[in-house]
C-alpha cells in the first residue's frame, strides 16, 4: 500500500472496469428491426404524400391547358376573316399586310390554325 490510508475513502471492490457500466454500442437485433420498420413506415407516408402532391399538380396543368386550349377555340370562332381567292393579291401585298395572313381551316369543321404564312386560296382565279 502506497502513500497515506484516507478514512473517508472506502475500499475497492474491484477493478473500475467491471463496476462501471458501458452502454452498448450495438443495439439489440430486436431494436434494429423496430428502427428499421419505423423507417420503412415513414418513408412509405412521405410516398404517399407526394404521390398526392403530384397527382394534385398534374390535376391542376390539365384543367389549366385545358382552359387554354377552350379559350385559343373561341377566340378563333369569333375571328372575322376575309377569303383571299385571287393569289396575285398575295403577291402584291406589304410585309406588314402578309403578317396578318393565317391560313386557316373556314368549313367550321375544326378551326385550326395552321402556319401564319399564307391564306388558303383556290388556284385559277
Amino acid at each position: 500500500a502506497m502513500g497515506k490510508v484516507r478514512k473517508w475513502k472506502g475500499a475497492h471492490a474491484g477493478r473500475a472496469s467491471s463496476t462501471t457500466k458501458v452502454p452498448q454500442l450495438r443495439s439489440s437485433w430486436e431494436e434494429r428491426l423496430q428502427e428499421r420498420a419505423e423507417r420503412a413506415a415513414v418513408l412509405a407516408a412521405q410516398r404517399e404524400v407526394d404521390e398526392t402532391i403530384r397527382a394534385s399538380k398534374r390535376a391542376e396543368r390539365e384543367a389549366r391547358q385545358a382552359k387554354e386550349k377552350k379559350k385559343e377555340e373561341n377566340k378563333l370562332k369569333g375571328l372575322q376573316y376575309q377569303v383571299i381567292n385571287n393569289t396575285s393579291k398575295i403577291k402584291k401585298m406589304s410585309k406588314k399586310q402578309l403578317r396578318l395572313i393565317r391560313k386557316m381551316d373556314t368549313t367550321g369543321v375544326a378551326p385550326k390554325p395552321a402556319l401564319p404564312v399564307a391564306k388558303k386560296s383556290k388556284a385559277g382565279k
